[in-house]
């Protein structure tokens, strides 16, 4: 296992400074456990901890075994950690509706319309999450925040145009558009949050995968087209290794081995990146007791 002075500095915030933790990659590899594991821990280290998701796959409320809602709730049982769940239709709603909206008193019907077949895009959705995403870390409150789901670098190239996605809407919709002061101060602040993701003092992104061929292949073209943003890798999760003590039988034995060859892939693939080996337990990792019990075996 990794030593926590080795990762420490992956999870823990600087003196003074906030640390965000983004976990990435496919369906159905670990990222929501990872991340209850990882705020679990920052929380028992004495951090205040935000932990979120966008995923409308995730359920943190399921894994940490208590409610979590669209408000920040204090999480039972565990002093210092706290919960959200931005629920992404809603929030897409509301971001069309309010785009539309400032449509509506300042252009004709035709093309009102011609903007609300643009905004029918997944564009929409990742933009919609991640301004609601924004408002969360702008918070000063928060010693760490982990997101359970990282946007792409796709989301971030949006971002990183010299104005937001309503005004390219009405640019598609073939309107000449001025940018007010409103708009500046949105870009700013979104200038401000990328420039925090892609510090790595302050902010980590972690791909949690299978050691498999399908998960790592997809986390290194997910890891490349972030890195044409300018962020880096820093931490990979290598989730469900079979115990080296439990490979006593010709079928763990053989699974064992094909996870051995493809720890070493991983590692050629993210070769600047920490690796975190997350071994397979006995029981479903649910409930704080189960995942402080992962927390302390891995950290």
């Amino acid at each position: 296992m990794i030593k926590i002075n080795t990762i420490g500095k992956l999870i823990y915030p600087n003196k003074g400074q906030r640390k965000n933790i983004f976990y990435s990659g496919k369906g159905g590899v670990g990222k929501t456990s990872l991340a209850c594991i990882t705020a679990i821990q920052t929380a028992k280290r004495g951090f205040k901890t935000l932990l979120m998701t966008t995923d409308p796959a995730a359920h943190i409320g399921n894994v940490l075994d208590r409610p979590v809602t669209e408000e920040i709730t204090k999480i039972d049982g565990l002093e210092n950690l706290y919960a959200v769940k931005i629920e992404q239709k809603k929030a897409t709603e509301e971001y069309k509706n309010k785009v539309l909206e400032d449509a509506r008193i300042n252009f004709d019907e035709n093309t009102v319309r011609t903007m609300e077949e643009e905004l029918n895009s997944p564009c929409t959705e990742e933009m919609a999450s991640f301004q609601k995403f924004i408002e969360y870390a702008s918070l000063e409150d928060y010693e760490v925040i982990v997101f359970d789901t990282a946007p792409t670098g796709h989301t971030l190239r949006l971002l990183e145009l010299p104005m937001d996605w309503s005004k390219q809407i009405q640019l598609k919709a073939g309107l000449t558009t001025e940018i007010s002061e409103a708009d500046k101060r949105q870009k700013e602040q979104f200038d401000k949050v990328i420039q925090m993701m892609k510090d790595e003092n302050s902010t980590t992104f972690a791909f949690v995968m299978y050691p498999e061929k399908t998960p790592i292949i997809e986390a290194y073209r997910a890891s490349e087209e972030l890195g044409t943003v300018g962020i880096k890798t820093q931490l990979v999760v290598a989730n469900l290794i079979i115990p080296e003590e439990q490979a006593i039988t010709p079928f763990f034995r053989k699974r064992r081995e094909m996870q051995e060859k493809y720890l070493n892939e991983i590692k050629d693939s993210f070769p600047s990146a920490q690796m975190l080996k997350v071994p397979m337990f006995e029981r479903e990792i649910k409930g704080l007791d189960m995942l402080q019990r992962v927390s302390d075996t891995i950290f």
